[in-house]
């Protein structure tokens, strides 16, 4: 009799994973059912951790990015073979780079925006959603830094400034000959996605960047289209499925 309560309560069970500023680190056993709100409580962030930047990884996304990663790779190793072909130098230097820099970044299956503050996602029933086996939620520590990368010279993490605009973090990371001198990508740590306009042709509001954000200096978007229309939204979404570093990142 033992033995079958046991194994009923483990069929009817879920494990998923919680890494980072938790304080309860490791696996999680919750009821068949259960909410993210269920596993936020369980794994109890610290107060420390950083909610803007926290993460749901769901290894049933892993599929659908690692073709996005590879499609995004393919369309570099493209551009960057016809840049050389042609005798573009430094559209073929900075594709290669960008190609090589992409290559080493981890197929993560996040799931952005995710609302995984305990209490708010509790109460908060479209944004909490039920929990899958393998489900893994990361809470990192809060940074006090931005990166600025893609089309540029050397990718650059930078102090964040309160209240500076997006575009101002450039002069201090200049773009490559190759970079698009129209547009960024703003990549906040909640992996939402924005484009925004710096040309003094098309400059749009100014976005002020959270701790942690990641500025994606697109290629010249004539260049990126002689191989894919898509291939900077394509980089900037993959981007977006990186976490930040800190506490139990693997």
């Amino acid at each position: 009799m033992a033995l079958m309560l046991a194994w009923s309560f483990a069929a009817g069970a879920v494990q998923v994973h919680a890494d980072g500023a938790v304080a309860h680190a490791g696996s999680l056993e919750l009821n068949d059912g259960a909410r993210l709100s269920d596993a936020a409580l369980a794994a109890q962030p610290l107060p420390q951790a950083y909610m803007l930047g926290a993460a749901w990884l769901r290894p049933g996304l892993a599929i659908e990015q690692q073709r996005l990663k590879a499609g995004v790779l393919f369309d570099l190793a493209s551009l960057e073979h016809q840049a050389r072909v042609d005798g573009h130098d430094d559209l073929a230097a900075t594709t290669g780079a960008l190609h090589q820099w992409i290559r080493s970044l981890p197929v993560t299956g996040r799931r952005a925006p995710a609302l995984l503050d305990p209490r708010v996602v509790e109460v908060d029933a479209p944004h909490n959603h039920l929990l899958a086996a393998g489900d893994r939620l990361y809470y990192p520590l809060r940074p006090t830094t931005i990166h600025v990368v893609g089309a540029v010279r050397q990718p650059c993490t930078l102090p964040l400034v309160p209240l500076k605009a997006a575009r101002l973090y450039l002069a201090s990371c200049p773009g490559s000959k190759a970079a698009d001198p129209d547009q960024i990508y703003v990549i906040e740590p909640d992996g939402r996605v924005f484009v925004q306009n710096i040309a003094l042709w098309n400059r749009g509001a100014p976005r002020v960047l959270a701790p942690g954000a990641l500025i994606y200096v697109p290629l010249r978007e004539h260049a990126a289209s002689r191989v894919d229309a898509t291939l900077n939204g394509d980089i900037a979404a993959f981007l977006a499925t990186q976490v930040l570093p800190g506490p139990g990142v693997k």
